[in-house]
């Protein structure tokens, strides 16, 4: 503001401003988050890694290949359907034993299941081991503590922008472990010779490779991580305590003052929210109207619906590329009908989700933050929920750009379309996931509300990715069998469309909380 500028002042303006109370804008903790996104990389990568090699485990389990599809979903909805079950009651619990204790225990579950998956032989064990892997519900909890640590309106979307990057490092991450280290033996004989210990437990590797990463996780977790849960805050932690030795020794400090500096505006300038900081005395049970406000309910949908048709794409994706390419017998027949797929293999479909994870990475670093500031989140989502429908019903039609004898050179038109898709739909999973859980966040009527809020949207969000790639699966499985290939493809456009039900109710914000002025009202 210039210096001969006049200043606006009514009832409800501070009697100081902050920079005349000498105030400092507080800092990112930046060490807190690094851990929050070490143990937030858990779950992309175990729910991703399975992508590169999941058709070919269940041709080895002896499944028929037209059932391929519908066994892949419902393995992959097994362990979103238990994140759904528990998500609320780990919200719940971590609001009794505090943040840090939840988490740890839930990487463990994780870590512990991740073996066992390694080690199936059939498909009843694989469901078993990742139903237990979705046990581990720690994606809401990590939210609510970026959001604790960095509750400052300037720095929250910083904060929580570090778990979607967490999670696109997953991305690559998952699908490049499981593509180049499932089935060694195969691929690398000199290493693992065949008709030994990873030749007869093909899948192991990767497995055991992922579990050596949540481990780590769950280490750094325990000796450097801060309890946030405020009741808890001060009671002894021997973890930490043992994690500020390896400090002193080491000369660093992982922990950094909380970014929990208020303004005068916050409360002192707005009656209201004064009234709501004593309704909100932490004695008094908060009711489910107070934490599922209309606004968090509607974005806790939009949340749902954009999980569905982007976890049900991810895995249609896949299957489509790993389904083998049609036969003379079953030719394509436009419109509808485009059996097949383009019969890659784990190390091939490895490196397209890598690299589908360095686009997501590059947009969440370079597009996500400048454009939420300048458009908002609610822009955002409405620009990827306008896209999705159209990408998604383009892709099966790729096939009939394919010539099966050309080679790469003549089948440079079909693989650039391809990459293009894929590409545009990786910029629109981060903008469009980004921005509905900063929104979700935002809705909360109180901190208080926040951690069983995120608890709920994460239960309901699981719900979602189990009911898409189940559903979905048993579609894809039904096309390639009838005339009607592009069934799922429709399906999954219909169900992206109806994002559009919803994100004309929620309403833009004028005073911006967290970029872009538009964090939704409660």
């Amino acid at each position: 503001m210039p210096k001969n500028a006049q200043r606006t002042v009514d009832e409800t303006s501070p009697l100081l401003r902050k920079e005349e109370l000498g105030e400092e804008k507080p800092r990112l903790p930046l060490k807190q988050l690094c851990i929050l996104a070490l143990c937030r990389l858990a779950d992309p990568i175990c729910m991703t890694s399975v992508f590169s090699y999941l058709p070919q485990m269940l041709r080895g389990f002896g499944v028929k290949e037209n059932e391929i599809g519908a066994w892949a979903g419902i393995i992959s909805a097994s362990l979103a359907f238990c994140q759904c079950v528990t998500a609320i009651a780990w919200g719940q619990l971590s609001d009794r034993i505090g943040r840090k204790p939840s988490i740890i225990i839930g990487l463990i579950v994780m870590m512990v299941s991740t073996i066992a998956f390694g080690f199936s032989q059939s498909v009843a064990m694989a469901i078993i081991s990742r139903c237990c892997i979705g046990l581990a519900g720690n994606v809401g909890i990590l939210r609510t503590v970026a959001a604790e640590i960095a509750p400052h309106p300037d720095m929250k979307l910083q904060a929580l922008g570090i778990l979607p990057l967490a999670w696109n490092i997953g991305t690559i991450s998952g699908p490049a472990i499981g593509g180049f280290l499932s089935e060694p033996a195969q691929k690398y004989p000199a290493f693992f010779p065949p008709g030994g210990f990873f030749d007869r437990n093909p899948w192991l590797l990767p497995n055991l490779i992922i579990a050596l990463m949540i481990a780590s996780g769950g280490v750094l977790a325990l000796l450097f991580l801060d309890e946030t849960l405020e009741s808890l805050q001060g009671k002894r932690d021997p973890g930490r305590e043992l994690g500020k030795k390896i400090e002193s020794f080491l000369g660093i400090n992982f922990s950094e003052q909380r970014a929990t500096t208020r303004l005068p505006t916050d409360v002192e300038s707005n009656p209201k929210h004064a009234a709501d900081s004593y309704a909100d005395a932490p004695d008094t049970p908060l009711s489910w109207s107070e934490v599922l406000t209309p606004q968090s309910t509607y974005l806790v949908i939009l949340f749902f619906i954009s999980a569905i048709h982007r976890v049900t794409a991810e895995q249609l994706f896949s299957l489509f590329f790993a389904t083998r390419i049609h036969s003379k017998e079953n030719p394509i027949r436009l419109p509808f009908h485009l059996p097949g797929g383009f019969g890659l293999d784990s190390s091939q479909l490895g490196l397209i989700f890598a690299g589908l994870g360095v686009v997501e990475i590059l947009t969440q670093l370079l597009i996500f933050a400048p454009a939420a500031r300048k458009y908002g989140n609610r822009a955002l989502m409405c620009v990827a929920g306008a896209a999705d429908p159209i990408l998604y019903f383009i892709i099966p039609y790729t096939l009939a750009l394919y010539n099966k004898g050309a080679g790469f050179e003549g089948n440079i038109l079909c693989y650039s379309t391809v990459a293009i898709i894929l590409m545009l739909c990786s910029v629109n999973s981060v903008l469009g996931l980004n921005s509905v859980v900063i929104l979700v966040t935002d809705s909360a009527s109180s901190p208080r509300a926040l951690a069983t809020l995120n608890g709920f949207a994460t239960s309901v969000v699981s719900l979602g990715v189990a009911i898409g790639p189940s559903a979905f699966g048993w579609l894809y499985t039904v096309g390639q069998e009838s005339e009607w290939s592009t069934i799922p493809w429709v399906g999954l456009t219909l169900v992206a469309s109806a994002m559009w039900i919803w994100i004309p109710k929620v309403k833009p914000r004028e005073s911006n909380q967290t970029g872009g002025g538009d964090a939704a009202d409660s």
